[in-house]
């Protein structure tokens, strides 16, 4: 009988991609894209959040007024810009996700929506302003689900800067820098007198009045620095050590700002106009030194997040439509017992 188990050898040949497809039985499988949904997804988002914005108008135009007529708060104009900014940088984190509607989201913005009535009737205005920066957040649970929300909670977390609260940290703020004037004059041998926050330099009268206290340059300061752990770092507790650290520099800043302007007056060098040019030349070379200091401790950008398969199915529109439309139903009537 002839062996049938040795048979010529056929050599072996380079097959195009087209022919591959042919003779595979199926096609090659590949991670499903998530671009589409997630676009999808944002716009359900936008149309979302402008019916709760038409809902809760009075409520941002306290927050724009503010803005407009106090610099302290002038930087909440610039807040949402920059949250968009942020999250597009953290595309990356939630690339290999797929949108998955939450009730919780819906669940989040009935306890926000409570909590704006409440802040109604109580007259807390910092309560109402509160809640209503907290539906975007809960909006994006209610759309994107609970991990993308959470990859997100940095960037989402920015949004606080559009609030225009803090002035009850001035009368702290006021003795802080008071403190450090006095320190600088003892040590430059300057003689004073000093009687609740009156500081007397030779024949010159200064006040240390609450906006000395310098909560108009903590406030962008701590915002810039946000922003920059956002993009710089991705570790929470370095994020947290970095922006504590910014606070206590831009604190000691303003007072040597203040112990500046009284001893370069003193000397006659610094007078009228010249304190604002001081004041400016401070805060222009504190913020970049800071930057420096904190991008000795930068993290690379290959160990934010690494490659991941992709999670989830397809975006269930129907279901993000109706949660998203069931919260902004459930704000409409909270909205609607304050009415009535």
């Amino acid at each position: 009988m002839r062996d049938l188990r040795y048979g010529p050898v056929t050599p072996l040949r380079r097959i195009s991609m087209k022919t591959a497809e042919r003779i595979l039985p199926g096609p090659v499988s590949s991670a499903p894209s998530t671009g589409s949904d997630l676009q999808t997804a944002g716009i359900i988002l936008c149309a979302a959040s402008l019916c709760v914005a038409a809902l809760f108008w009075a409520t941002i135009q306290s927050m724009v007024d503010v803005w407009g007529s106090s610099r302290t708060f002038t930087h909440g104009f610039l807040v949402l810009p920059v949250v968009g900014y942020l999250v597009w940088s953290s595309r990356h984190r939630v690339a290999s996700l797929g949108p998955d509607p939450d009730v919780r989201g819906v669940m989040a913005l009935l306890g926000m929506g409570v909590a704006w009535m409440v802040g109604h009737f109580a007259k807390l205005l910092w309560l109402e302003q509160a809640a209503v920066v907290a539906f975007l957040p809960g909006l994006v649970w209610t759309i994107f689900g609970t991990e993308i929300v959470r990859r997100l909670a940095w960037p989402l977390g920015f949004l606080m800067f559009l609030l225009p609260v803090g002035t009850s940290l001035e009368p702290w703020l006021q003795d802080i820098t008071a403190w450090l004037i006095l320190r600088g004059l003892d040590l430059s041998g300057i003689t004073y007198v000093y009687r609740d926050y009156n500081i007397v330099v030779g024949p010159a009268v200064w006040t240390v009045a609450p906006d000395c206290g310098g909560l108009r340059y903590l406030l962008p300061g701590l915002s810039l620095a946000y922003a920059f752990v956002a993009l710089t770092y991705r570790q929470p507790t370095r994020r947290l050590l970095f922006l504590i650290f910014c606070a206590i520099a831009i604190m000691i800043a303003n007072g040597l700002r203040a112990y500046g302007v009284i001893v370069g007056n003193h000397l006659g060098i610094a007078v009228d106009a010249d304190h604002r040019v001081f004041s400016y030349t401070i805060y222009g070379l504190t913020m970049p030194f800071l930057f420096w200091v904190g991008l000795k401790w930068k993290q690379r950008p290959e160990m934010e997040v690494a490659a991941q398969p992709f999670i989830g199915g397809g975006l269930d529109i129907r279901k993000a439509i109706v949660l998203s439309g069931s919260g902004v139903i459930l704000l409409f009537l909270t909205r609607l017992i304050v009415w009535l």
